[in-house]
């Protein structure tokens, strides 16, 4: 079966809207390598496994309850994917934010091996 791009994409931002972690990692590999774009390394925070990443995720969407992120456009091929977005949320401090940013996916079997998040800061 040819590898539907579009769908792909929309079920990918469904899930992390709908904060569905269950729905995310069955869009991963078991050894997904994963990069969020905040943290204090220069990948941001990198996260290794499902298992790790489901605990990364619970906390994230504990932390900022209202986290979206808003595509802006997208392409996609069985082995790769770029989706670009407009994130918003509010942390827990009450300080809401709004920043545009990417993820580049790296694809193996119609599943995620590799999401490094990249986004634009404010200086």
């Amino acid at each position: 079966m040819a590898f539907d791009g579009d769908g792909f994409v929309d079920r990918f931002n469904r899930v992390w809207n709908a904060h569905d972690v269950d729905g995310i990692l069955a869009m991963m590999t078991d050894d997904v390598v994963f990069e969020a774009s905040f943290g204090k390394d220069p990948w941001g925070t990198r996260v290794i496994g499902r298992k790790a990443l489901r605990e990364f995720l619970n906390d994230m969407f504990d932390r900022i309850p209202d986290v979206r992120w808003d595509e802006t456009r997208h392409v996609a091929h069985p082995d790769v994917a770029v989706v670009e977005w407009l994130t918003t949320g509010t942390p827990r401090d009450g300080t809401r934010y709004e920043v545009e940013g990417c993820d580049i996916l790296t694809l193996r079997d119609a599943k995620i091996a590799a999401k490094r998040s990249y986004r634009k800061g404010r200086v």
